[in-house]
């Protein structure tokens, strides 16, 4: 049964390539000021099922309902229209492993581009919005730079605030500290752990499982193709109930560090 309610719905979606399975008969709902984050091993396809949310990839089976457009799988249902993916991709925002900013735009340029093309807001209200939005991040002292002079957690938190500046319903990170180096983990996580606390729906691909376990709501466990368990973050985290899932976590947290120090500071990088 369809939940009106929600931002998301997936229903028995399921990714090919070629004759490669990537997933099948995944099913998951995600409610408003939700935060979902999805572990597991690497090649499992976590990104390229949240990917699936904005058709950056498209899915071959299954259905997705998300920000209340309705997507099919290839095999089963027409090709969404163009004003069907303008409004999933104003209202998705996403945050990519490798920042993806525009080099040759400032700092300030690449968070108003958006919004001054796209929903055609007047430059001063979207320098005003993004002004507000690097603050939120400490790095309002960076709106006149280039990337190319920014730290790697500068520059993903920078992405993420470029994400916000189009006022999206729900906002997917894929990976999003994982090209750091560790000591600029702390200020990207500090940023999403922000955005949790505001209420914003998210969904997080991540290897960081303590900070999964203190922001996430649920966690999703994908193994071997398929969504092998799913539930509150600490009792998945401390308490999984599936052998894969156990599997999974006793490898991982074994080796896994402290969490870093979350805190922006004005100046920090």
């Amino acid at each position: 049964m369809s939940d009106s309610n929600a931002t998301v719905e997936m229903h028995d979606v399921g990714k090919w390539y070629g004759g490669h399975r990537v997933f099948e008969h995944i099913t998951l709902t995600v409610h408003p000021r939700e935060v979902v984050a999805i572990i597991g091993p690497s090649g499992t396809g976590k990104s390229t099922l949240i990917r699936c949310l904005n058709q950056l990839t498209p899915f071959e089976t299954g259905r997705i309902r998300v920000v209340g457009q309705e997507l099919h799988g290839t095999r089963s249902g027409p090709r969404p229209s163009r004003a069907v993916l303008q409004t999933i991709r104003t209202q998705v925002g996403m945050v990519f492993q490798n920042f993806n900013l525009f080099h040759h735009m400032t700092v300030l340029d690449n968070l108003t581009v958006g919004p001054r093309e796209v929903k055609h807001l007047p430059r001063a209200q979207a320098e005003a919005r993004a002004q507000e939005l690097l603050a939120m991040v400490g790095l309002a002292h960076k709106a006149a730079m280039y990337p190319r002079r920014l730290s790697g957690g500068e520059q993903q938190r920078v992405a993420i605030c470029r994400a916000l500046a189009m006022d999206p319903q729900l906002m997917l990170l894929d990976e999003p500290t994982s090209a750091l180096d560790p000591e600029l983990v702390g200020d990207v996580l500090a940023a999403i752990q922000s955005l949790a606390q505001q209420g914003m729906t998210m969904i997080l691909v991540t290897h960081e499982m303590l900070f999964a376990k203190e922001v996430a709501d649920r966690v999703v466990v994908m193994a071997d193709g398929a969504m092998v368990e799913q539930g509150p973050a600490r009792q998945i985290l401390e308490h999984p109930q599936t052998a894969r899932a156990q599997a999974f976590l006793d490898r991982v947290l074994r080796h896994t560090a402290p969490l870093p120090p979350l805190g922006v500071e004005e100046g920090s990088s």
